[in-house]
């Protein structure tokens, strides 16, 4: 039980993050929209986002995803995408958990996920301020989106990870 509480609050500390890293970035979009002249940095990491974990594999967006996403429209679908493949891994944890575990591991990860749909909704909402889905997000605010959804990405990965491994007893026998 404490394994399964465990995997559920690695996924809800993702929530967290997907909501403060949406937020942070369409309040930027405002700002950022007029272009300063600045240099972007190289990418410190880029990993791939696959990993075998037991047999899963974790694969929620790839570097070249987000780095091609130019337009509102791209941004919007690719950080949908993310949020899908995150879900969509969240509902196999919970499907791989012993039936008393379930109800704990619901009662905790179903708000979780239901929030992710508020962000996504709030996220799309903000990129439309920008313009039309065919509008070419500007340079500097598509930089700092690059940056936060790969560390985002990255941090998923890491908790369905995690969550794999902590019910990797329970799965081991199937």
């Amino acid at each position: 039980m404490k394994k399964i509480i465990t995997a559920s609050m690695a996924l809800l500390s993702v929530v967290v993050l997907a909501a403060c890293s949406g937020k942070t970035t369409s309040d930027s979009s405002a700002k950022n929209s007029s272009s300063v002249g600045q240099t972007s940095s190289s990418e410190t990491s880029s990993t791939a986002s696959s990993s075998k974990t037991e047999n899963n594999e974790v694969v929620l967006i790839t570097d070249e995803e987000i780095d091609n996403a130019k337009t509102v429209g791209d941004v919007k679908k690719v950080f949908g995408k993310l949020v899908d493949n995150y879900k969509k891994h969240a509902v196999e944890i919970g499907e791989k958990i012993p039936e008393s575990g379930k109800e704990a591991y619901n009662a905790q990860v179903e708000p979780a996920l239901k929030s992710m749909e508020t962000v996504r909704e709030s996220f799309n909402e903000s990129l439309s301020s920008i313009g039309s889905d065919d509008t070419v997000v500007p340079e500097q605010t598509r930089t700092l989106f690059v940056q936060q959804l790969k560390t985002g990405r990255d941090t998923m990965k890491k908790a369905l990870e995690a969550a794999y491994k902590a019910i990797a007893p329970y799965t081991s026998g199937q």
